[in-house]
């Protein structure tokens, strides 16, 4: 390379020095090729890339006590310093596309530093910090992120005739109890079917064989399955022992029909009925009665107890909702208000169908009548109404499910459907279609996956709508398990 002429005014400077000089602008050169060069007298190959670093001053002139001067015409070029770095060199310092010199020691730095710190590719060109608009290959789309849905058969497991069954509002003569015993109603009798081995056997003989008019109206097991509450449309209820196989006791308060039962606990239970009153039972008790919430204008059409057994929910044929508190009340005293925690009074028409959600405290599920046909979620612990769905037909019953957070409803006029809604959205997930009357009855099986439906058209339906409880609890219990 040939070394620039230096003006007459500049020729007093010692030739021994060294010239930092930068290529002119009429030589246009490829990018690769801009950088900075070092020139020497005569010694070329002490300053050769290999043994120098272009960046640093060199061992020799440090050693040397020998002022250095700069030429003028470098400070001109660079005001505020000795030397002049074009941007073009620093801004592609990481680029493997542009270097100013080719050093095996710093090509080997950054190799390692692109490869495990910037991850940068050979093939493109990068420069740091720069905003990459694709999605990382972690990150996954909302569609990849979903849930795959459950699939749902819209056909019944298994159809059982029911010959007498009532197609009555205002009873419920359907349950599936703990011990996977099914109590049913049929005309003036009450029989019990046991899944496991599919017989069926007579529980109780006619109350009274000369009066054709009586039968029995609603019936519930309790939480552990051993007693089963059978109310009488004569205003008796009877208890049946399991373990005993035998009546265990029976009273009679009321002399007009009760229409639905609830088990708080093994012990306790409430009914309502159709003069009005609702009657909290205990069974260690004498006579059972501990005292009567009074508070409906109409008949009782349905009851609840909520899962700590707290809170007590009834509908009636008045069009409301109470919701009683059922600790912290005096009995003693005769103003029954005080029990009283909450009156809805949202519905146009009769109110039959009641359900808590197990999975979220205070929440309160109801279905309005063939005038109504909505269902209402409230939370009992606000005191409000948190949304309302149409339904187009009339709510018989409800359930919500332990498994999954989804709700089950019964209907009847006019499309006759069990429908499964998914909570808190309340969209609907499927309907069932396979009855021809109102669906007026609904059960669970003791592991929540199976639903048991009644209706007008004398059949009982079996659907298997949700996942196995048993085989979820066996798999968490492995996962605990793992040897770690």
């Amino acid at each position: 390379m040939q070394q620039e002429q230096i003006p007459q005014q500049q020729q007093n400077v010692t030739p021994k020095k060294y010239q930092l000089t930068t290529p002119t602008k009429d030589k246009k050169q490829n990018k690769t090729n801009q950088s900075t060069t070092i020139q020497s007298p005569k010694n070329n190959d002490f300053y050769s890339p290999k043994n120098v670093n272009p960046w640093k001053t060199p061992k020799s002139l440090l050693k040397s006590n020998h002022k250095q001067n700069t030429p003028d015409h470098c400070i001109q070029a660079s005001p505020y310093s000795d030397r002049y770095i074009p941007l073009n060199v620093s801004r592609n310092l990481f680029n493997k596309q542009i270097q100013p010199f080719e050093i095996e020691e710093e090509n080997q730095y950054e190799e390692l530093l692109s490869e495990n710190v910037l991850e940068i590719d050979e093939n493109k060109h990068v420069s740091i910090l720069n905003f990459n608009k694709q999605k990382h290959d972690k990150v996954q789309s909302s569609k990849q992120l979903e849930t795959p849905k459950r699939k749902i058969d819209t056909l019944p497991i298994k159809v059982l005739d029911a010959p007498g069954l009532e197609d009555d509002f205002y009873q419920d003569t359907l349950h599936w109890g703990k011990n996977n015993l099914i109590a049913v109603g049929l005309q003036r009798c009450v029989y019990l079917y046991n899944v496991d081995n599919s017989k069926v056997f007579q529980l109780a003989e006619p109350i009274n064989n000369n009066e054709l008019s009586a039968y029995y109206t609603s019936l519930q097991w309790n939480t552990n399955g051993q007693l089963l509450a059978i109310g009488c449309c004569d205003g008796s209820l009877k208890l049946w022992d399991y373990n005993k196989n035998s009546f265990n006791g029976s009273m009679n308060l009321s002399n007009k029909r009760i229409s639905t039962i609830s088990w708080a606990n093994p012990n306790i239970f409430a009914y309502g009925s159709k003069d009005k009153t609702i009657s909290i039972c205990d069974v260690r008790v004498p006579n059972y009665q501990i005292f009567q919430l009074l508070g409906h204008t109409q008949e009782v059409c349905g009851v609840t107890f909520d899962g700590n057994e707290l809170q007590l929910a009834s509908g009636g044929n008045d069009n409301k909702v109470f919701v009683w508190q059922m600790r912290g009340g005096n009995s003693n005293n005769n103003n029954n208000n005080q029990y009283i925690s909450w009156e809805i009074k949202s519905h146009k028409a009769a109110i039959r169908a009641l359900a808590w959600n197990p999975n979220s405290c205070g929440i309160l599920a109801t279905g309005g009548g063939n005038q109504d046909k909505t269902i209402k979620i409230h939370s009992s612990l606000t005191n409000q109404q948190i949304t309302s769905i149409n339904c187009d037909s009339q709510v018989c019953k409800l359930r919500f499910s332990k498994i999954v957070n989804e709700l089950v409803s019964t209907h009847g006029y006019e499309k006759n459907l069990v429908c499964l809604w998914q909570y808190p959205t309340m969209k609907r997930v499927n309907q069932l279609e396979g009855h021809s009357e109102r669906v007026l009855y609904l059960s669970a099986s003791p592991d929540e996956s199976t639903i048991l439906t009644g209706s007008g058209d004398e059949t009982l339906k079996f659907w298997k709508i949700f996942p196995s409880q048993v085989s979820n609890n066996i798999s968490s219990l492995f996962s605990m398990c793992e040897i770690r």
